[in-house]
């Protein structure tokens, strides 16, 4: 009697536990395959194009092909403004506040040009951030890759696009605030070195720099680390914490469309962006010139979108510029007709005129009669040149006629300054 009790409770708890377990296998895959589907989503090359317009502005370089410039001010920073790193299964991951940041900070690469700003550059392959890390003298650093740049190999961008913080702030809410600003980088990468820890996705093959360890940072701190997990979301957004995972959109990009996919709202660069250079700390609110160019021009929301109608927005400076040329032209055609104001002031040696001196030989001429009392009186009119033209002198002459009959031997000397006088005797 006792085995067959046995037997029938045996029976009756197969009978309930059946049900449960089947529920139970049900639930496991549902989930297992809601969970690849999920991270099987595949999106081609224009979701990034149709997702980041609102947030930005599309300009086609010819190095660097289509690339995005957020609409941030000149205080931005990627991988330092308005998110925080967090420890996760594929390492240090960065996660954004903003709701671009699903795509800029895990696809692609950054690059720095002082009249664009921060400048993104599309990518296919998805990472927890596409930085590089020094680690050393008391401090952590990092640096977003710039185009091109290989994983694994020394990365030498310029000073002012690191990061650094006390090891124990690296996973604060808002760790930039512990940075003291680029102008002390110089002396911390001098004592931190590179940080190469690469790891490979087993399933995507994608290899990038996993950062410092967890063990690295507790040796610091004192304290675990907490590592989280990554779930897939369904739609692009901001990234969100809670309950130990990060929720964040990580599709896989199709590469097959990088060439077919187009922004439908962009630019031709106004500058070529070119090498990476220098990125200074500028004040809160200070927009890069680009920005303030494109808000002056902004027929944005005109309906009309493409190169060929916003290219002209950037192009109206040099155009404005030539009106401006024939206002300073005429500007040379009114100084030549001064020209012949001052060509008669040449004119003016006329007065030179006096050089005909002979009138002062007439003055000279009686000079040579010093011993008669009369050119004394012509002496005084001396310091009257002006009165050469007056004929009151022939007057006094015809007086001395009748008593100069001895000195005709004179007057053979100044015959020829006299020969009219004597024309008139005559």
């Amino acid at each position: 009697m006792v085995d067959l009790l046995i037997i029938e409770k045996q029976r009756s708890m197969k009978k309930l536990l059946t049900p449960l377990f089947s529920l139970a296998i049900l639930l496991l895959v549902s989930a297992s395959g809601n969970k690849a589907q999920a991270q099987d989503v595949s999106v081609s090359y224009q979701t990034f194009y149709d997702e980041l317009s609102p947030y930005g502005q599309w300009i086609y370089d010819p190095e660097y092909g289509n690339v995005w410039v957020p609409n941030e001010s000149g205080d931005f920073r990627p991988y330092g403004t308005r998110g925080r790193w967090v420890m996760t299964e594929y390492g240090n991951t960065w996660v954004s506040d903003d709701p671009w940041g699903w795509a800029c900070y895990h696809y692609g690469r950054w690059t720095f040009n002082p009249y664009y700003g921060w400048i993104w550059v599309p990518g296919y392959e998805w990472a927890p951030a596409w930085v590089s890390w020094r680690y050393g003298g008391g401090y952590c650093g990092w640096a977003p890759l710039g185009p091109g740049v290989s994983i694994g190999v020394s990365y030498g961008c310029p000073d002012s696009w690191w990061v650094f913080v006390g090891p124990q702030y690296l996973y604060s809410n808002n760790c930039i605030s512990y940075w003291r600003g680029p102008g002390y980088n110089h002396d911390y990468i001098a004592h931190a070195h590179y940080y190469e820890n690469v790891y490979e996705d087993n399933h995507t093959h994608v290899r990038y720099n996993y950062g410092p360890r967890s063990s690295v940072i507790e040796q610091v701190t004192h304290q675990p680390v907490q590592i989280y997990r990554v779930e897939q979301t369904g739609r692009p957004g901001a990234a969100s914490i809670g309950r130990g995972a990060v929720a964040m959109y990580r599709p896989e990009v199709n590469r097959a469309t990088i060439n077919s996919a187009r922004p439908s709202n962009v630019i031709q660069a106004p500058r070529n962006i070119g090498r990476p250079q220098a990125a200074p700390q500028m004040a809160a609110g200070h927009q890069p010139a680009f920005r303030q160019d494109v808000q002056h021009n902004e027929p944005h929301n005109t309906g009309v979108v493409g190169p060929r109608n916003n290219a002209p927005q950037i192009r109206p400076e040099p155009q404005n510029n030539r009106p401006q040329q024939p206002q300073v032209r005429p500007e040379p055609q009114i100084d030549r007709p001064q020209q012949p104001q001052v060509r008669p002031e040449p004119t003016r040696p006329q007065p030179q005129q006096p050089q005909t001196r002979p009138e002062p030989q007439h003055f000279n001429n009686p000079q040579p009669q010093p011993q008669r009392p009369e050119p004394q009186h012509f002496n005084n009119p001396q310091p009257q040149p002006q009165q050469p033209h007056f004929n009151p002198q022939p007057q006094p002459r015809p007086q001395p006629q009748p008593r100069s009959n001895p000195s005709p031997a004179t007057r053979p000397e100044p015959r020829g300054g006299n020969e009219p006088h004597e024309g008139g005797r005559r």
